[in-house]
């Protein structure tokens, strides 16, 4: 009976055993987890105010909008200092996208650029890749930029103007023929009551004995809700004087819009949004980058290339304002902001004197 109830043990055992044999693997891999969603497409950022429909033409006394004040984006509308932060209020998306860090279909970055650093926008899509990645390189060079800048619109050395053709006072009406000249200088500082005659730079005119002759032009541009919009890109022409050398900013595909008073006889909130080709950055800011160490005359400067490799890595944008994966960006976006006073158009002034070299040697 003993020997019975021993090899009954020892069966149960041995079933046990083949039991637990008999279950899952412990070893065995776990399944691979799925595969991630397909990438999502960035929504669209903030675009300029849309046409008002089949309106009325804009009819009425024409006026000549100045700017008064720039914003490069190192601060607030109202002024207050913001290096870090302040270019995210300026500019309108221009791609399309709102893009972050993690977004595709963008341009390769450039020279060894970062996505994190280069695809993100600013606030609600804003393109301003110059405020975000630029603006701290010059403002290295010259921490008081902007104020120079306003300072010299402030003295009469130079300003953008508009040519609103029948602008009249309607908040809402459209075939706005448009023309901007470029404002050389005044010779004193301007009283902004509308009396001041601006002269034109014969540069952006294409004839320069007459001064109706611009060569950039906003056929279509139109008024929503008391606010003037370019309509058509064009090209802007913007020089900022850093240090008594002037950096030249051609901003391509460039749409302007600006919030009119309600007398028409300035302008607030206003934003000039585009693209910088990059290797043309390059080339002005390796025109002024020796007015502040005599080393960057030197192209083989090491610190002259960093300075250049930033600027190249900024580049988040193709030139002509679109997106294209399979090649590297070569433009920068940009978003300025400006308040605009009105004036009268002046003659056309003498050509400038081209600007002073300074790696040139002393006479």
């Amino acid at each position: 009976m003993l020997r019975t109830r021993l090899l009954s043990a020892v069966f149960t055992a041995t079933s046990l055993a083949v039991l637990w044999g008999c279950g899952s693997d412990t070893n065995e891999k776990p399944p691979p987890p799925p595969p991630p969603p397909p990438p999502v497409e960035d929504l669209p950022g903030i675009q300029p105010p849309e046409a008002p429909g089949e309106g009325a033409a804009c009819e009425g006394a024409g006026k000549v909008m100045a700017m008064s004040q720039l914003f490069l984006g190192d601060t607030t509308r109202d002024g207050t200092p913001d290096p870090t932060g302040g270019w995210k209020a300026y500019g309108y998306d221009l791609d399309g996208r709102a893009s972050t860090k993690t977004s595709v279909g963008l341009c390769k970055p450039r020279a060894g650029g970062s996505p994190a650093a280069v695809y993100p926008d600013g606030d609600e899509g804003r393109d301003n890749s110059f405020g975000k990645n630029i603006l701290p390189v010059i403002l290295g060079l010259s921490s008081d930029i902007s104020d120079q800048a306003n300072q010299a619109i402030a003295d009469g050395e130079f300003t953008i103007m508009l040519d609103m053709s029948t602008l009249g006072t309607a908040a809402d009406c459209n075939k706005l023929a448009t023309k901007l000249y470029g404002g050389a200088n005044l010779g004193a500082p301007p009283k902004w009551d509308g009396t001041d005659m601006w002269p034109l730079i014969p540069e952006l005119l294409t004839d320069p004995t007459d001064p109706a002759s611009a060569k950039i032009l906003f056929p279509e541009s139109y008024v929503v809700q008391d606010t003037w919009v370019s309509g058509t890109k064009g090209t802007v022409k913007l020089s900022l004087s850093i240090s008594g050398f002037t950096i030249s900013l051609d901003i391509n595909s460039a749409v302007i819009t600006v919030d009119l008073e309600g007398d028409r006889n300035g302008g607030t909130n206003g934003t000039i949004a585009g693209v910088i080709e990059t290797e043309s950055l390059i080339t002005e800011i390796s025109k002024v980058a020796a007015a502040f160490d005599e080393s960057f005359c030197d192209p083989e400067s090491p610190t002259l290339k960093s300075i250049l490799n930033q600027i190249r890595q900024a580049s988040d944008i193709m030139k002509d304002g679109t997106q294209n994966p399979a090649v590297e960006c070569d433009g920068i976006s940009i978003g300025l902001g400006f308040n605009a006073k009105a004036v009268q158009l002046g003659p056309v002034a003498m050509p400038a004197e081209p600007p002073p070299d300074p790696c040139a040697p002393m006479p």
